[in-house]
């Protein structure tokens, strides 16, 4: 059981009989915490097929290029006006 269970329970770590100090440097984190040490290119081909990789390269670029031409349109008509051309 975790110090911040027994302490949300109410309990005291001195009746619990805990030593805060052998209690941390014994204590190690959950595996689910851990980081698996590889490089990027590691963990992509080891989570992500190419061709998930590669589409979703394509989403974001089609994405930007429609943000990009959006705001674009938005500069042309006046419904941005841009702060230099009112100087």
């Amino acid at each position: 059981m975790s110090i911040e269970a027994l302490s949300m329970a109410g309990a005291d770590y001195m009746e619990c009989g805990i030593d805060l100090h052998d209690w941390e440097t014994n204590q190690s984190p959950p595996p689910y915490l851990l980081v698996e040490k590889m490089s990027c290119s590691e963990a992509v081909r080891k989570y992500c097929n190419d061709d998930e990789v590669k589409a979703n390269e394509e989403k974001v670029k089609a994405k930007m290029r429609e943000w990009a031409k959006a705001v674009a349109a938005m500069n042309r008509t006046g419904l941005y006006p841009n702060k230099l051309m009112q100087k």
